[in-house]
């Protein structure tokens, strides 16, 4: 036997059979097979038909005593034989059944019964069978069958009587099954003490109220293995008692159940997310004989001499060197040998429950386990041999799974509940305290949940966790959820959690709990893993009345240490060929914690904390270091010491008035209030950041600010503070190198004073210090002063920026009072005001806050209108080069660009959009043509501010045009009115703030034009000379804007207009099939018919310049909705002159012609082209 150290463990090992001596095997099996010759009897007596008749041991051999074998082909049917026994074991013989042993609908029946004091072996292989023709109908038509589960009673299926002692062994081997339906039946019952060990490695299903699956109703001399499926369902159904003693090892690994339900899939429990009109009343779910509650699954009440383990892996990795290693030396190399146990509770008794009777001192002793070769690794087929033994400290281990679950409303669930007697009188001990690996999980609906309940009179001494230890409520109510509960009377001095410990509430009005110790026993938790107390959403909304806490240690008087830090990572977890911090946890707590009267220590080293944190009177030590920590503190003791070291920090802190030390060190981050009573702490801070909330009233005895920190102060100049952020009795050091930064949360138009430090004496130099002004609102200056009097104090003076100041246009200046007086009225903005810090988010800001306020509308318009005029001067242009006359009708696509770069004054802007023309004409009255046109526009600018503010127009216009030729001159005069819809969208995107403002508005145009040209040159190469007057008018009507969040304008009408005078000169290429390329003018004489039909090319090159002769700029009132104070805004740009230039080319014949063309308006800030296609018909 050879022994390994494992966590103080104790491992045995033995040797395989195949290892023995070869000859020594066979001279000791000699020997045996000599011994069993001439000592043992000849066979036992076998059953190997169907037979229905019982048997007793002592008659068996023809009155003799002898053993029983039923074999495969045996059956014992004691079908309607009430009160009768299969086998009854009534001398020191033993049992085999292969067979089966029957009864149908029969009463008061048992499968094997065993006197007490008799010496036995009983071997179930078989089946053994006690059911009844009877099924559960639907009786009300309420589609969910009634009744109850069984009707018939007393049948068992092995009954061990009581009153003695009975030697032997007690197998249930693989592949046997043992099925009862009866009202008080059970499976197996063991009433005297057995003096052997247990084995059942097949089923046990026993259903009817009051339904036993296996029960030890006296001491065990042996071990208890439960390798097999124990199932117990009905009301009051219990699946494992075990009420006496046990020597040796109880193992559970296999499924454990019991129910009272009818169902533990179907559920009356519907989430609220789920709830409408025609979801059924809850009683209308499930009937009142579907919903009986059970007893408890598994329940001890004697001692384990070698202690309780549900079995499973005790390993859940396996590294690749793991599976390479064939070896097994280790505990963790016999997981392959192992099965997981679970045992499950559906209803309100819990799922493992160890209580003492009265006057009983109830022991759990250290765990043996012993390693059966499950696997047959030397290929014997014998699958009970033992590989290894191990010994563990721990007298509970759970590897597998405790489960208790209430499935319906108002169904309490517990999964491991341990407690002394109802008395007081009976304790329980567990040496070496709970080893989980495994889960030990809770869930109830509309009612209360515990994992793990250590009630009075129980002494565990220490829980180590690396499982999962959780409770869950779904509550519409204040129900409770406790992840651990330690009650008062009970002990347990140390949790060591590596796994999770949680309590959560489907529901925000929970109150849970994940770690609960009512004892004042509990003085050390040890987390590397989680341990969290949650409240989630059920799609309700919050009424704030929730619980949430991790760890609540308040009922102590004699203190506890809470240390948190991140285990050393061993192995490659997660699979990235790195062995490092990602392979384990990050030790968290969520949920508040609670401290006592007594001296606590709470120790966070990493990971992180979300959630409050409470000191009770005694004195506290509260270590923070490389974590991060979510939630506010409170000191009610009078000494303590707080110290924060390279962690962030976002809560309050409360000292009350308590006195000691105060440290915030390497690189650490606080962002929260501050506050003290008492002048009892003294203050460092180095190399961090300080970030204090505007409750802050931190007093201090001293304070030295060292290592280029920096304090932050957050400044509400709505309700400015009348004490300092900090004042010290003492003396404040704030170093050269430290950096000051106010922050704003409110706007006011009006300068204004903050103290920020109060000291007796102040060392401060403020030539060295630095302002950090990056937090500042870009609409303040910000300035350092320092004073002496009776105390030297610190401040920061701010004063509102002028129009100048913020380097604001003619229009933003104007707008700026409006702007103020919104500020100061509406908190959300005003706050998003404070936190644009540069002039750039200022001004993109500042920009969106106003409404179109250049003269891109007629800029852009005018365009869209010259293009319609242009489109109309290339159609007459095709009828003078072509010298045709008679009807025509043309169409022209347009696409029109306009910009401006803007000015120190004012924005510039960008148009662009497209428009189409269309026409007709005929020559009438003498005049070469007389039409109508019809013109429509698409388009939209926007002005150059950063953000989005486009303008949408769209126009619809009609016109008159004619043209006519007097000698070598062509004059051409159009005019056309149009009507425009304008639409604005500005999206008002701020920090916290966010606003999409739109308005719509009506227009109308007014524009004409007037052209004279000629022509001079002969052959195909002309030159055009001409001259032009154009006119341009807008009128836009008043509008107020709406928005989604305020910040919405009214804007009074408008009206801009323009004249220009242009001169150009066209080069032009002309040639057509068959034409006299010296003629110039309408000779329509000189062209025949059959000349016509040829195609005609004409290309030109315009070059001109455009002089503004008078111009009226876009000039409104404007206004916030809801606000006194109005603001002028007017154009600031200016339409110079202009150069011109254009390109364009035209093709076709008699019926059809096309025209190409683009057209350019430059100036030195602004451009507009055009771009166009026309089509001209004659019919």
């Amino acid at each position: 036997m050879n022994y390994f150290s494992l966590n103080n463990n104790c491992l045995s090992l033995f040797a395989p059979r195949h290892r023995a001596n070869l000859s020594k095997d066979m001279t000791r099996g000699l020997i045996i097979t000599l011994l069993m010759s001439t000592a043992l009897p000849a066979w036992a007596v076998e059953i190997d038909d169907s037979t229905t008749t019982p048997v007793q041991t002592s008659t068996a051999n023809n009155g003799s005593a002898d053993d029983v074998e039923v074999t495969e082909d045996g059956e014992i049917d004691l079908t309607e034989q009430p009160g009768t026994t299969a086998i009854t074991v009534d001398s020191n013989n033993s049992v085999t059944n292969e067979g089966e042993i029957v009864a149908e609908d029969t009463d008061n029946v048992t499968a094997i019964a065993v006197q007490a004091d008799v010496t036995a072996d009983i071997t179930h292989i078989g089946s053994i069978d006690l059911y009844e023709d009877y099924d559960r109908e639907d009786e009300d038509d309420d589609d969910d069958d009634d009744g109850p589960l069984a009707v018939g009673s007393n049948r068992i299926g092995i009954n061990v009587a009581s009153g003695g002692t009975v030697t032997g062994d007690i197998l249930l081997d693989y592949g046997s099954t043992l099925y009862i339906e009866g009202n008080d039946s059970a499976g197996v019952i063991v009433g005297s003490s057995l003096a052997g060990d247990y084995t059942q490695q097949g089923t046990i299903s026993v259903f009817g109220d009051n339904a036993r699956g296996l029960a030890f109703e006296d001491d065990v001399d042996g071990d208890v293995l439960i390798s097999g499926t124990i199932t117990a369902q009905g009301q009051n159904a219990s699946a494992l008692e075990i009420e006496g003693d046990v020597s040796g090892n109880v193992t559970i690994e296999s499924t454990i159940s019991s129910t009272g339900f009818t169902s533990t899939s179907a559920t009356n429990y519907v989430a609220p997310i789920y709830v409408d009109d025609d979801t059924e009343a809850v009683e209308d779910r499930l009937d009142e004989d579907d919903l009986y509650d059970n007893a408890t699954a598994v329940r001890i009440t004697g001692s384990l001499g070698h202690g309780l383990l549900i079995n499973g892996a005790v390993d859940d990795f396996t590294s690749e060197e793991d599976e390479d290693d064939e070896t097994k030396d280790t505990i963790d190399d016999f997981d392959e040998n192992r099965t997981a146990g679970r045992i499950y509770s559906y209803g309100s008794a819990p799922a493992l429950s160890i209580q003492a009777d009265s006057g009983e001192a109830l022991v759990l002793s250290g765990v043996v386990e012993t390693v059966r070769d499950t696997t047959d690794d030397d290929d014997d087929e014998d699958l009970d041999e033992i590989l290894a033994t191990f010994s563990y400290d721990q007298g509970l281990i759970n590897r597998g799974t405790i489960y208790a679950t209430g499935q319906n409303i108002g169904f309490d669930a517990t999964a491991l509940s341990i407690n002394g007697s109802n008395d007081e009188t009976g304790t329980v001990s567990i040496e070496g305290g709970i080893l989980n690996t495994g889960s030990i999980q809770a869930t109830a609906y509309e009612a209360s949940s515990t994992a793990l309940l250590l009630g009075s009179g129980t002494s565990i001494g220490s829980l180590e966790n690396s499982g999962s230890i959780s409770s869950t409520i779904y509550t519409l109510t204040n129900d409770v959820a406790n992840g651990l509960v330690i009650s008062d009377g009970s002990e347990l001095e140390t949790i060591v959690n590596s796994g999770t410990i949680s309590a959560s509430s489907n529901g925000y009005g929970g109150q849970v709990t994940a770690i609960l110790d009512e004892s004042d026993t509990l003085r050390s938790i040890t987390n590397t893993g989680v341990i969290s107390g949650i409240l989630i959403s059920d799609g309700r909304e919050d009424d704030e009345t929730g619980l949430q806490i991790a760890i609540d240690l308040s009922s102590q008087n004699g203190g506890a240490t809470i240390r948190q830090y991140q285990e050393t990572p061993t192995e490659d977890v997660n699979g990235d060929d790195e062995i490092d911090e990602d392979d384990v946890t990050e030790p968290t707590i969520y949920g508040d914690v609670l401290f006592g009267s007594g001296d606590d220590v709470l120790e966070i080293l990493d990971g992180g904390v979300a959630g409050d944190i409470y000191f009770g009177d005694g004195s506290a030590n509260f270590v923070l270091s490389n974590s991060e920590f979510v939630g506010d503190t409170y000191f009610d003791g009078t000494t303590l010491s707080l110290s924060i070291e390279s962690s962030e920090v976002e809560g309050d802190v409360d000292f009350g008035t308590a006195s000691g030390t105060l440290n915030f060190l390497s690189s650490t981050l606080f962002s929260g209030n501050l506050t003290s009573r008492a002048y009892g702490l003294n203050a460092s801070i180095s190399e961090s950041e300080i970030i204090l909330l505007e409750d802050t009233s931190l007093n201090l005895a001293t304070l030295a600010v060292t290592g280029s920190s920096i304090l932050d102060f957050e400044i509400d100049p709505q309700n400015l503070k009348t004490t300092p952020f900090i004042s010290v009795s003492g003396t404040a050091s704030i170093g050269s190198d430290t950096t000051i930064r106010p922050t704003l949360t409110s706007f006011i138009d009006d300068d204004f004073q903050v103290d920020l430090i109060e000291a007796g004496f102040l060392s401060f130099d403020e030539e060295s210090a630095e302002l950090a002004t990056d937090n500042v609102p870009w609409i303040y200056n910000v300035s350092l002063q320092t004073e002496s009097s009776e105390t030297d104090m610190l401040s920061l003076d701010f004063k509102l920026k002028s129009a100048e100041e913020l380097q604001l246009d003619s229009n933003q200046s104007n707008a700026l009072g409006a702007v103020l007086e919104v500020a100061m009225d509406d908190d959300d903005f005003g706050s998003a005001v404070t936190q644009l810090y540069t002039e750039h988010d200022f001004q993109e800001a500042y920009n969106l806050l106003l409404p179109q306020r250049t003269d891109a509308a007629s800029r852009y318009l005018e365009s869209q209108s010259n293009a319609a005029f242009g489109a109309l001067s290339d159609h007459l242009e095709f009828a003078r080069a072509s010298s045709e006359s008679g009807n025509g009708a043309w169409v022209q696509e347009t696409y029109s660009h306009v910009s401006y770069d803007g000015s120190n004054d004012g924005p510039g802007y960008d148009g662009r959009g497209l428009g189409l023309a269309l026409g007709y004409d005929h020559s009438i009255f003498g005049i070469d043509a007389i039409g109508i046109m019809g013109t429509m526009t698409d388009g939209k600018f926007e002005e150059k501010t950063g953000g989005s503010n486009p303008v949408t127009m769209k126009s619809l216009g009609i016109g008159l045009y004619a043209t006519e030729q007097l000698g070598p001159i062509n004059l051409q005069a159009v005019g056309q009115i149009a009507k425009v819809d304008h639409s604005s969208y500005r999206e008002i995107n701020l920090e916290d703030y966010t606003s999409e403002v739109s308005g719509t508005w009506d227009g109308q145009t007014l524009a004409a034009s007037a052209v004279a040209s000629t022509e001079f040159g002969a052959g195909p190469f002309r030159i055009s000379p001409s001259i032009g007057l154009d006119y341009f008018k807008l009128d836009q009507d008043s509008y107020s804007e709406t928005a989604s969040n305020g910040l919405n304008l009214w804007i009074s009408d408008a009206t801009t207009d323009k004249v220009t005078a242009d001169a150009g000169l066209s080069f032009v290429y002309v040639w057509r099939g068959g034409g006299d390329p010296n003629r110039t003018g309408p000779a329509y004489s000189s062209y025949t018919k059959s000349n016509r039909d040829r195609p005609l090319v004409r290309a030109g090159l315009d070059i001109g310049y455009r002089s503004t002769l008078s111009t009226t700029p876009y000039e409104v009132e404007a206004g916030f909705v809801g606000y006194e104070q109005s603001f002028a805004l007017k154009a600031t740009e200016e339409f110079g002159d202009a150069a011109t230039l254009g390109l364009s080319l035209l093709a076709g014949s008699e019926l059809l012609k096309i025209r190409f063309g683009i057209d350019g308006e430059l100036s030195t800030d602004a451009t507009a082209v055009t771009a166009n296609a026309a089509v001209k018909l004659r019919f």
